[in-house]
């Protein structure tokens, strides 16, 4: 072969391995994340592509007050370590695309020999590259970027998740701060009836039994209070480690719940939003295409092995020089491909089993998450416009009767724990609404279409227990005077 034929050979070679040099910076994939949760999210997150000072200092500025719940989930969204480790799975699937988008090296071999009884020595120089690896290029770079961009979806989905899991989070301690600030508002109202019963008996108007009563009363709000604070504690660490702070750190999160909002959702409405937005769904997806991509790669490939071309020049003891082209082939007499067709076939057909497994998990997740918010929708609403009401009624009336000697202190406190009870059921229901719509938001993947329709704040503590400093004594007052 003359030498132009070389450095033709040479020049391919070199391009080749040049267009397989252009790979994604460390960066676009984080980019590329931010640009598919961006839409998806009920937050504008500081995009991860952000240099680390910037980052270090919104996260300590986000950590030094009240939370919202939009600023919890930018903390999280930019400081939580889970959600760093998903993203390091991206430098994993960079690299792969990297190596699949490159020749591997030429091999080169050196051989000397040495004339037996003489001087001369002679040099065999050989230089190949696997020709297989070049006709294969394009699909395995064109492969590798489709794991690539599956990767991105799927890390996606974990930051999806995650807001989702502060979101829940976040209802819950505002919820048992609101708890806590009951409790300990019903456990001070109920020491200072406790302390003036002991001043009426000591002064012979009040009987033991009413006065041992009032104590109890007084103590079980104690412990109520207690556990509530400890349930505060709880749901802080929870929120924490969510947010990759300390659950010590000074910062804290609004005392009262919004109210439910009054839109109704439907399924068929949310069931397309779901395939569109759900971007497990979609990396899914993408899996089963580079499953068929690769059988259909191994269907093609199945009679062709590896091909090696070299060059080998020798230079004789006597100065003379060879040169020369060598080809390998190899010969597909004892296997044709059938185990890698077999194996594209299975992880085909476990692609698509995954595939139809989500889209029935999907409506499943969707029904479940649409009906438990309507309850919890329903519940909360009972509460607010019914039951606290009527338990205050309840209350008063029974109030009066003991003015007039026609009840008991007993009954008074009963119906007192009734309405306290009736009140942290409330807060449970609407701590578990706005928990059953972060839920049907992780069904849907992404933002529903009433976002923004916060609700009033809820109902305070001021509103069941409005003047604790004068009720006790006002109470006895009038049933001891």
């Amino acid at each position: 072969m003359t030498r132009p034929h070389w450095r033709h050979i040479t020049m391919v070679l070199m391009l080749a391995t040049l267009a397989g040099c252009v790979s994604p910076s460390r960066q676009d994939g984080r980019l590329a994340v931010d640009q598919l949760t961006a839409s998806r999210l009920p937050a504008t997150v500081v995009s991860q592509g952000a240099d680390a000072a910037s980052l270090t200092t919104r996260v300590a500025e986000l950590a030094q007050g009240e939370l919202s719940l939009d600023q919890a989930l930018q903390l999280a969204l930019i400081n939580n370590p889970r959600l760093q480790a998903e993203y390091a799975q991206l430098g994993l699937a960079r690299a792969d695309l990297i190596e699949a988008s490159r020749l591997s090296n030429p091999r080169f071999a050196l051989l000397r020999k040495d004339e037996r009884g003489g001087d001369g020595r002679g040099y065999t120089r050989h230089f190949s590259q696997s020709f297989t690896e070049l006709l294969l290029l394009p699909a395995s770079t064109r492969m590798a970027k489709a794991e690539f961009a599956r990767t991105q979806q799927q890390i996606g989905a974990a930051v999806l998740d995650l807001a989702v899991d502060v979101e829940v989070a976040w209802y819950r301690a505002v919820a048992a701060l609101q708890t806590q600030a009951m409790r300990e508002a019903i456990a001070k109202a109920a020491q200072l009836s406790a302390e003036l019963a002991q001043r009426f008996h000591a002064a012979g108007n009040l009987p033991r039994l009413e006065l041992l009563m009032e104590q109890a009363a007084a103590t079980q709000a104690s412990i109520e209070a207690r556990r509530a604070g400890a349930d505060v504690a709880e749901a802080r660490a929870e929120l924490a480690a969510l947010l990759g702070l300390r659950s010590r750190a000074p910062w804290t999160v609004p005392a009262r719940l919004p109210g439910p909002t009054a839109r109704a959702l439907d399924a068929d409405t949310l069931a397309p939003l779901a395939r569109q937005q759900r971007l497990d769904y979609a990396a899914t997806q993408a899996e089963l295409a580079l499953r068929e991509d690769a059988l259909k790669l191994a269907r093609n490939w199945r009679w062709f092995g590896d091909i090696e071309l070299g060059i080998e020049r020798e230079t004789e003891t006597d100065g003379a020089r060879i040169r020369g082209l060598e080809a390998s082939l190899e010969l597909p007499i004892f296997q044709q491909g059938q185990a890698a067709i077999a194996r594209a076939e299975a992880e085909r057909d476990a692609a698509a089993a995954r595939l139809s497994e989500l889209e029935l998990a999907i409506d499943n997740q969707l029904a479940l998450a649409l009906e438990r918010l309507q309850m919890q929708s329903d519940v909360a609403e009972q509460y607010q416009a019914r039951l606290l009401p009527q338990r205050e009624g309840i209350v008063d009336g029974t109030q009066r009767e003991l003015n007039f000697m026609f009840k008991g202190a007993f009954e008074l406190l009963l119906v007192k724990q009734e309405q306290y009870a009736a009140y942290q059921d409330y807060l449970e229901a609407v701590r578990d609404y706005w928990v059953a719509r972060a839920e049907l938001r992780r069904a849907v993947g992404g933002r529903l279409p009433d976002d923004g329709d916060m609700g009033e704040v809820s109902i305070g503590v001021d509103a069941i227990l409005p003047d604790t400093e004068e009720a006790p004594d006002d109470r006895h007052q009038h049933h001891h005077h």
